[in-house]
């Protein structure tokens, strides 16, 4: 009688010590698909901000070239009214 009053507990505490082993293993994984995740979007952010500058310095280059050939196209109009004159 006695043993049919403990199998209850022994059982229920073979079954705790076994679960949570692996209730353990399961939440480190989690945590480490977290920490990927996490990495993984600390990289796209990265990524993204250095496009976002490389975007902007293409930017600021194309409106120095239009300027430029603004200037040229200008030039070139008063040479040509410069040539018609003579």
């Amino acid at each position: 009688m006695a043993l049919n009053r403990y199998l209850p507990v022994v059982l229920m505490s073979i079954f705790l010590a076994t679960t949570a082993g692996c209730c353990n293993k399961l939440a480190q994984e989690v945590d480490a698909r977290l920490e990927s995740a996490e990495n993984n979007a600390a990289t796209a952010r990265l990524r993204a901000d250095e496009a976002y500058r490389k975007a902007e310095q293409a930017e600021i280059m194309s409106e120095q070239a239009q300027r430029t050939a603004e200037e040229a196209s200008i030039r070139a109009t008063r040479m040509t009214d410069k040539a018609k004159r003579k």
